[in-house]
């Protein structure tokens, strides 16, 4: 029973930090669309929250800006590439269509496992790579009026830099803590976005009051996604709340609609069905019902939620297991 109610918090915890990301995804549309630059929206998704974490966590915060290396400056750099694609996206991509695209993340990221870390490539995850790629065609629709125009293929993109620096996260070094690995990324990100508005002030617009609002979400929504996801990885199997991740195509629908006038085809809400097809039986082919211990069960899960546009992290609850948690999964997510 106790097993049951932690299943339902993990997945309503899911439910709201898809619905998080998906209001994040919604501000970087609705600024770019207004002229602000992607690199004051990626200030505000970095540069902020590393300053919360200066000011509550000043220790942790010291160790990992002393953890700097190569390893963590390119993972960085994935994740720039990332974050500033996905806001030029979304000035020219419908909200649904780029959500659903995105989520060739999962499928990515199992085939850079396969290709750099010998990974096993069974026939359930080529099937199911077959499917989603038949789905981004789909949602694409290349035979359409207007042809294959190259933005589509941004999202794209998205999910092989995003798998990159997911796949770079496994090689660092043991001593660095994964908690570490994600202060540094916000205070590297945090510190190319200042240093950029500061050489090219041209690129900050002073937020209206109009805009003002979604700035301050981006933010904000980042913190509350994150704290979600944690609990949920705590206390959930991940068997049992994956599919919950695809309600973002469902809250993307809505404020597509709501926000942008947008209205799904029936070429994206099919190819985006054969994609969530794909994603879960890559989820159910990683996923063994047997009882894990706590370690072996955070890092299915880390398997099974690579393809968020977020950074999750995790401390461990035994004494046994010194290290933190952590992986990056970026609409998303962070996109």
């Amino acid at each position: 029973m106790q097993t049951k109610n932690h299943n339902m918090l993990g997945a309503m915890l899911i439910i709201v930090a898809t619905l998080s990301l998906t209001l994040k995804d919604s501000a970087d549309k609705y600024l770019i669309q207004h002229g602000y630059h992607p690199i004051q929206m990626v200030f505000f998704r970095f540069a902020i929250p590393f300053l919360c974490m200066l000011i509550f966590m000043p220790k942790q915060t010291k160790t990992a800006i002393f953890a700097t290396n190569g390893k963590l400056i390119l993972r960085a750099g994935l994740f720039l590439v990332c974050a500033i694609t996905s806001v030029i996206a979304l000035k020219y991509i419908p909200l649904e269509m780029y959500i659903i695209i995105v989520q060739m993340g999962s499928i990515a990221y199992m085939l850079g496992g396969t290709f750099f870390f010998k990974e096993t490539l069974t026939p359930i995850k080529i099937i199911a790579t077959l499917l989603g790629f038949a789905g981004v065609v789909i949602v694409i629709n290349p035979t359409n009026i207007s042809g294959l125009q190259w933005i589509y293929l941004l999202p794209l993109l998205i999910a092989i830099a995003n798998s990159g620096y997911n796949l770079i996260t496994k090689t660092i070094d043991s001593k660095i803590s994964l908690l570490s690995v994600l202060i540094n990324s916000f205070f590297i990100l945090g510190s190319i976005s200042s240093l950029l508005l500061l050489v090219q002030p041209q690129m900050w617009k002073t937020p209206t009051l109009e805009a003002l609002p979604y700035f301050i979400t981006i933010p904000i929504v980042t913190i509350v996604s994150q704290l979600c996801l944690i609990k949920a990885m705590n206390i959930a199997e991940a068997s049992h709340v994956a599919p919950f991740f695809y309600f973002q195509i469902v809250f993307s629908c809505i404020f597509g609609y709501w926000l942008f006038d947008e209205l799904p085809t029936y070429h994206t809400l099919g190819g985006g069905l054969f994609i969530v097809i794909a994603g879960l039986l890559i989820t159910y082919s990683n996923y063994r019902p047997t009882k894990k211990s706590y370690s072996q069960r955070i890092l299915t899960w880390m398997n099974l939620t690579s393809f968020n546009q977020c950074g999750l992290f995790l401390s461990s609850r035994s004494s046994s297991n010194k290290r933190m948690l952590e992986v990056y999964t970026y609409n998303k997510y962070l996109k």
